[in-house]
């Protein structure tokens, strides 16, 4: 592709992801909370993608780095926040205070995540990421949300004000979380990945199915991480 117009690749995929967040934020605004939700997951899935457009198309510029980092400020920082918001005041069964505390904890984290990150080398392979992405913690705050909605799994909207925290506390940590295309490029944890999800979208669908295997990569990297932690200890 002639180099003066490879950039409008993955940079079109990121203005697409924009465009998802602002109309999540005015979907959720609205009532429209599962429109909301279902464009917050697909701006999630156009950011992997534009990453990876760049690198095939060798059209990584700090242009679209600083671009990328905005777009998910908006569409998994600022627009998960706001669905949560609207969710948890519909319910009414949660106090006020609380749901404005972690509606403005979320954007903050992420900001300071995003912020971090922009100051650290460029990756150059499939290295950990320092503190939760905030993408994947806002994808795995809205698969939550869609969850209880879908009426799959029950989940009760006071465990979402501990769950924000827990999200913004692990997006502003030192901990280190293994890049998703590290875990993929594993054959044998292909295979399992995909038993299990088979099995979770033939009972459950895909939407409960997503976010227990969030749920269960978050832990496993938190388990990873203690036992680093502990096994460090231990050499001294």
């Amino acid at each position: 592709m002639n180099s003066k117009y490879r950039y409008l690749v993955p940079n079109g995929i990121t203005f697409l992801s924009l465009i998802c967040g602002i109309v999540s934020i005015l979907s959720s605004a609205t009532g429209h909370l599962l429109t909301g939700g279902a464009l917050i997951l697909t701006s999630y899935i156009l950011d992997f993608f534009d990453g990876t457009t760049a690198r095939k198309l060798n059209a990584r510029s700090e242009f679209g780095l600083q671009l990328d980092s905005l777009v998910d400020m908006v569409s998994l920082g600022a627009a998960p926040a706001v669905l949560a918001f609207f969710h948890l005041r519909t319910a009414g069964d949660v106090s006020e205070p609380l749901i404005w505390v972690c509606t403005v904890l979320i954007p903050l984290a992420g900001a300071f995540r995003l912020a971090r990150f922009n100051l650290l080398p460029m990756k150059t392979g499939q290295t950990d990421s320092i503190g939760l992405t905030i993408s994947t913690s806002g994808a795995l705050l809205v698969l939550a949300i869609m969850t209880d909605l879908s009426g799959r799994i029950q989940i009760p909207n006071i465990w979402l004000i501990p769950l924000m925290f827990v999200l913004s506390l692990l997006m502003v940590s030192t901990i280190t979380f293994p890049s998703l295309k590290w875990i993929f490029s594993r054959k044998r944890v292909n295979i399992c990945l995909l038993i299990l999800a088979g099995i979770g979208v033939w009972q459950l669908s895909i939407i409960p199915t997503w976010y227990l295997l969030t749920n269960g990569y978050v832990g496993l990297s938190l388990a990873r991480a203690g036992y680093r932690t502990v096994t460090n200890q231990n050499s001294l």
